[in-house]
């Protein structure tokens, strides 16, 4: 079977565990007025033929979508996050505030060594993942929710990373690194560097700001390869500039 075939089964099972976790667990894992058990955003490589060609695979993990004051208020919500990728590959524009899809796309420009200032041609050439699949608030407010999340579904988190099999993952949000959740999928910490484990592979892991803080765009933290130019804390646009 395909990756995408495999990830689709993954993600029917894990629909079905969402709907079937109970009112206890609810309490801890979700946050969010909004927000419904049956929440569900399908996520994984976004063009398969396309991601397979690449010479670095790379892997985006992010805490969670942003649904409490959007969809989520006309009831529950089932999407898919990889159409948002496709879309901004198509449209060439990110209009979202945080412009997410564009500076991911630019990260992983840097990371692979292709440099553009079309940052959408790069869209549907890797994987994103959302850790929380029913999604929450426009912060994750301290994301002790996620970290329950993770609890819940720690074996779906890893099977989809295993079914990807990424070469170099990219944390996006320090909170949720910080707070051990890459621990709970039992990654691996060598001379204070963290590993994803998968048979007899170490993948490596990227910690780097969240997209849409603003001090990302200004400031460069350990571990982080790219920011904003300083000149203009609104701009979209990346600024290439070493390792820190």
């Amino acid at each position: 079977m395909k990756k995408t075939e495999l990830l689709s089964d993954l993600f029917n099972k894990w629909e079905d565990a969402h709907a079937q976790e109970n009112d206890a667990s609810i309490a801890l894992t979700i946050n969010g007025e909004n927000i419904s058990k049956l929440n569900f955003e399908r996520d994984g490589i976004i063009e398969e033929e396309i991601f397979e060609k690449e010479k670095i695979k790379v892997l985006f993990i992010s805490a969670e979508a942003n649904v409490d004051g959007y969809g989520a208020k006309d009831g529950v919500v089932k999407s898919d996050y990889k159409e948002e990728y496709l879309d901004y590959y198509k449209s060439g524009k990110d209009p979202w505030r945080g412009k997410m899809r564009e500076r991911i796309s630019a990260l992983y420009g840097y990371l692979t060594g292709q440099k553009t200032n079309d940052f959408s041609t790069l869209a549907n050439k890797f994987a994103v993942m959302d850790l929380n699949k029913r999604g929450g608030k426009s912060t994750i407010d301290g994301g002790k929710h996620i970290v329950e999340y993770t609890k819940v579904y720690k074996k779906f988190m890893k099977e989809e990373i295993t079914i990807i099999d990424p070469d170099i993952i990219v944390w996006i949000g320090c909170n949720t690194y910080d707070q051990g959740i890459p621990e709970l999928l039992d990654c691996e910490s060598i001379d204070g560097k963290k590993y994803f484990k998968h048979n007899n592979k170490k993948i490596p892991i990227i910690r780097m700001w969240q997209t849409s803080y603003v001090r990302a765009r200004i400031d460069p933290i350990k571990g982080i390869i790219i920011k904003l130019s300083a000149n203009n804390v609104l701009s979209s646009r990346w600024k290439w500039i070493d390792l820190v």
